[in-house]
């Protein structure tokens, strides 16, 4: 923890290049602990201590993610399970998310600022919107084909990001689970049953809200809306009626 307090200046605003459901991530530019990358790290701390509950949760997310490698999905290379302050870390893709490249609001220009563009980038053509899905679409579909099975459960356009080539990478995986024991009728595992609904408004397929399943089918349809919002440009939320009725 004291490394990576020391690697984002006592986590300071200046270096928040992003926030989401886990917490906020901060820019670092070298951790004496880790290998040395050339694009630096993305660190990403809870906004409150996760107890002791989601200390035992976060450490067999670890577990789980360590062992998953997809050259399309962002790995992870390291984490600080303090209970005052848990962290996970990866490398920092410094094309941004493929939500700010593509809705370019004040917030998202001001992210990509601190990820280094001085000017506002151009905006993506759509040959690389559609290699950045692709991107993601190979490493979803590598988690489904791990053993356990690994459900992403958070798919959408700003958990997408970008190297600076434009390579796209499945990132925040931190709400990732292995899909539980429950075999369907080919006696493979299908899904995982949660009480906690997760996701972005916009992005979760029904089956979720109603029956509390995640599955490769409720993956399946956040890649879907992702797609949609990608050729589209348009929010998530209302996306799929407002596609019908055109």
């Amino acid at each position: 923890l004291d490394e990576l307090i020391a690697a984002t200046d006592g986590f300071a605003e200046a270096r928040k290049v992003g926030e989401g459901g886990f917490g906020r991530v901060y820019r670092a530019d070298a951790l004496p602990s880790l290998p040395r990358v050339a694009c630096g790290f993305a660190v990403k701390t809870a906004l409150v201590g996760v107890g002791a509950q989601g200390l035992a949760e976060l450490q067999s997310e670890v577990r789980t993610l360590s062992a998953a490698c997809h050259p399309s999905l962002l790995p992870l290379l390291g984490a600080c399970l303090a209970p005052a302050r848990a962290c996970l870390v990866y490398p920092l893709c410094r094309g941004g998310s493929l939500e700010d490249r593509l809705y370019r609001a004040p917030a998202a220009l001001q992210r990509l600022r601190m990820l280094g563009f001085e000017t506002p980038p151009p905006p993506l053509s759509s040959a690389a919107r559609l290699r950045v899905l692709r991107d993601a679409a190979s490493a979803l579909h590598y988690l489904h084909s791990c053993s356990p099975m690994i459900l992403h459960r958070d798919v959408s356009a700003g958990n997408i990001l970008l190297d600076e080539r434009g390579n796209g990478y499945l990132a925040d995986v931190g709400l990732a689970r292995a899909a539980e024991a429950t075999a369907g009728s080919n006696g493979q595992v299908s899904h995982l049953s949660t009480q906690r609904i997760f996701g972005k408004p916009g992005y979760m397929d029904p089956i979720i809200t109603q029956d509390g399943q995640a599955s490769v089918l409720t993956d399946g349809y956040a890649l879907g809306i992702t797609l949609l919002v990608a050729l589209t440009g348009r929010g998530a939320l209302g996306l799929l009626n407002a596609c019908e009725d055109e």
